[in-house]
């Protein structure tokens, strides 16, 4: 797949199921072995529905999910996708239970594509300022 076509599974993803909560196409975007790295979320499984759980997670901690790109970088078979995520605190998280508060926070994935699936990817974000703000944390 080329560079272009890398960016817009990652765009897919994001469309479809991280905002859109939709799942049809989950085995034939995501390798039989996809493995994430999230330093918040230690040891999460791999394979297709090991992604399914975490997004379903997160979007039961934040109504009104909404994830959107930013900026996207790519070479090779590697698209850096910088993001941004906007949402209201409506699920238990760290022990503190839903506050309604509004949340905004920004975050990079780096995804390793193979054969037009996803097979890696790396995460990092503002974990800190979202469990402030949500409460979890002292400001």
């Amino acid at each position: 797949m080329s560079t272009q076509q890398n960016k817009e599974l990652v765009a897919r993803q994001f469309d479809e199921m991280w905002n859109g909560d939709k799942w049809d196409s989950l085995e034939e975007m995501f390798a039989p072995s996809y493995v994430n790295h999230d330093p918040y979320n230690g040891d999460q499984g791999s394979g297709p529905e090991s992604f399914k759980a975490r997004v379903q997670a997160y979007r039961g901690v934040l109504a009104d999910f909404d994830l959107r790109i930013a900026m996207q970088l790519a070479e090779g078979d590697l698209v850096e996708t910088f993001w941004t995520l906007r949402g209201t605190h409506a699920g238990e998280i760290e022990n503190t239970a839903p506050t309604g508060r509004p949340v905004y926070f920004e975050g990079q994935l780096l995804s390793r594509i193979e054969d037009g699936r996803f097979v890696e990817e790396w995460v990092n974000w503002d974990t800190l300022g979202f469990l402030r703000g949500i409460g979890a944390l002292p400001s």
